[in-house]
């Protein structure tokens, strides 16, 4: 009896060590170098993210080439965080890791009322040079402007 009790916490220390390895750290400053989707501009635009991750949170700070900088923290239990979109407008986003990868889920409301619902799902390469973000974003009510990008950052 004492065999199998033994076996079963070796098993559940082994699955959580397992677990807690997956987890990816995404700190570290990163250049845009590509951006795909529907209606991208031609000139691939400069853009600089500074990520900063600690325990539960995450800090995103997001440098465009016109110099204006937009900072966003997260926390990474799932509790809601407030922060601002580049346009000024409010937001509550949720983040949490799932396995190797960060997703980060906002909403927020346009300037007519209307609710918009925004998906990030990040992920570094095996090499942590290359960071994938995936943004989809939804229009409620006017699913004919929801559209998904997909960018790729590399560590400076």
């Amino acid at each position: 009896m004492k065999t199998i009790g033994l076996a079963i916490c070796c098993l559940f220390l082994i699955g959580a060590t397992s677990i807690a390895q997956e987890t990816r750290d995404f700190s570290g400053t990163f250049v845009l170098t590509s951006l795909k989707g529907e209606n991208t501009a031609k000139k691939l635009p400069k853009i600089q993210l500074k990520v900063i991750q600690n325990g539960n949170s995450i800090e995103v700070v997001e440098t465009f080439d016109d110099g204006k900088t937009v900072t966003t923290r997260y926390f990474l239990d799932g509790r809601e965080s407030k922060n601002f979109t580049s346009g000024g407008v409010p937001t509550t986003d949720k983040a949490e890791t799932k396995g190797k990868a960060l997703v980060i889920r906002s909403s927020y409301r346009l300037a007519d009322g209307g609710p918009v619902r925004e998906t990030q799902k990040w992920e570094l390469s095996a090499d942590s040079k290359t960071l994938k973000i995936r943004r989809q974003t939804q229009f409620e009510g006017m699913s004919a402007m929801d559209f998904t990008m997909d960018e790729a950052y590399q560590r400076q």
